[in-house]
């Protein structure tokens, strides 16, 4: 697989997180319209929508082929969850979409185990929603 490639291909990336009873947060990025928009689940009126500015984009651009997102993706597709993930004691949950230019989509999720580098794509949510994202 080529994941430069597929990395400078994304054109909408969604990362949700959500504990067992269901409360949680969401951020989409629509990368060829440029815009991030967050969903919080306990407090409806912290939800917004917002441009995503040139600095942000360049730092996504740069950051996510380094979290690795797409090779633990789809090693937790394929269930290799002990080499990409680690177990969890609290049952929340985790769920990734990305669509690409040529309309493919790739979904990847899993409940009580986390990827090792999942803090790499919460750093990277972070700086460009100035929101945390983490579970209460």
């Amino acid at each position: 697989m080529d994941y430069k490639k597929m990395y400078d291909s994304i054109v909408m990336l969604e990362v949700e997180i959500s504990s067992f009873s269901g409360g949680g947060y969401k951020v989409r990025y629509d990368l060829s319209r440029n815009l991030i928009s967050w969903n919080d689940s306990y407090m409806w009126n912290n939800n917004f929508m917002k441009s995503l500015t040139a600095t942000k984009k360049e730092l996504i651009n740069k950051a996510l082929p380094e979290s690795g997102m797409l090779e633990w993706m789809e090693g937790y597709n394929r269930g290799e969850t002990e080499k990409y993930g680690r177990p969890t004691a609290n049952p929340s949950s985790w769920k990734i979409t990305v669509k690409f230019e040529d309309n493919t989509t790739l979904v990847s999720s899993h409940t009580k185990n986390f990827p090792k580098k999942w803090n790499d794509l919460k750093t990277i949510i972070e700086q460009t929603t100035e929101c945390t994202f983490r579970l209460r």
